[in-house]
């Protein structure tokens, strides 16, 4: 069983609901997960944009990493995410695994206050 911690946000005007519905279909999809609550946070890129809404998870998967990974940019193309979309700082869904197991595979967003804020609402440690 593979253990993750995935970030999920959206910049849109309804970016809390679709965070919200993103926890909903990945419950679905994985053996056990925690999410944290769904918080506002501050675009840390350059390119001008709105804010976030974000939320953290820990999931548990019998799923391999490209597996999992694979059907997380499936749901963000599903939710109409196009390649172009984050250079003009639009971000329907964002799906990220952050740690995968022992190893964390996304040092920049692990640091981040998107990531942080979420984890430490978590119970389960990681």
């Amino acid at each position: 069983m593979n253990r993750a911690v995935i970030g999920i946000g959206s910049n849109l005007p309804d970016s809390e609901k679709i965070v919200l519905e993103c926890c909903k279909k990945i419950r679905e999809i994985v053996e056990d997960s925690e999410f944290s609550t769904c918080y506002e946070t501050v675009p840390v890129s350059t390119i001008p944009q709105p804010n976030y809404h974000n939320c953290v998870g820990i999931i548990t998967t019998p799923k391999a990493f490209d597996e999992i990974r694979a059907i997380f940019k499936s749901m963000e193309a599903e939710a109409g995410r196009t390649k172009s979309d984050k250079q003009r700082g639009v971000v329907i869904l964002d799906i990220d695994i952050v740690k995968w197991n022992d190893e964390v595979v996304s040092p920049r967003d692990f640091l981040q206050d998107y990531v942080q804020i979420g984890l430490r609402q978590l119970s389960s440690p990681f």
